[in-house]
């Protein structure tokens, strides 16, 4: 606990950005709808792409803002698959930033998080996003773990819990569905 709170006196910024990564981090997992999920998507990325900046981990400071650069996109692309496509650049470019700011097993963890997430994203539908997300948490996990981002990790941890309740839900949901219509 003392060296986390030596992280937060160090570098107060890093802290603040950290913890709004977090709040949409925290919300994401609790929206039933696609644009909802994304909006707290950008603002899991812009702010931890500051906050890790802020703490010198380049990979995935860059990859978190490419990140939020392309739920952008994903956003307002909508039911228009040719912008939708356009999401699927953000991979090798994710690649690129990855081999320039190469540190070992944080860039490979932050590139296999970023990737699964960015082709959450691109999925229309909201099970399969959340299946995406989901799967890109253990690799997000084990980043913050290694670049020592407190508070992003927090985060994971606790928003991948929310999101496999979630899950959970919206499976029994369209069980029931399904079943009422039969």
């Amino acid at each position: 606990m003392a060296a986390l709170m030596q992280i937060f006196q160090e570098n107060p910024m890093a802290a603040l950005f950290g913890t709004l990564g977090l709040a949409c981090q925290l919300i994401w997992p609790l929206f039933g709808a696609r644009k909802a999920i994304l909006s707290a998507q950008f603002g899991i990325g812009a702010n931890y792409g500051v906050q890790y900046a802020l703490l010198d981990a380049w990979s995935g400071a860059g990859i978190a803002c490419m990140g939020a650069t392309q739920t952008a996109i994903a956003f307002f692309a909508g039911e228009r698959p040719w912008l939708r496509k356009l999401g699927l650049v953000f991979l090798p470019a994710i690649g690129g930033v990855c081999y320039v700011t190469w540190s070992g097993a944080a860039s490979f963890f932050a590139l296999t998080a970023c990737a699964l997430v960015m082709l959450g994203r691109l999925q229309k539908d909201t099970l399969r996003l959340r299946l995406f997300l989901l799967a890109a948490a253990p690799f997000g996990i084990s980043y913050d773990v290694t670049v020592g981002a407190p508070v992003a990790l927090v985060g994971a941890i606790t928003s991948a819990t929310i999101a496999v309740v979630m899950l959970v839900r919206e499976i029994r949901t369209r069980r029931w569905a399904k079943e009422a219509l039969a």
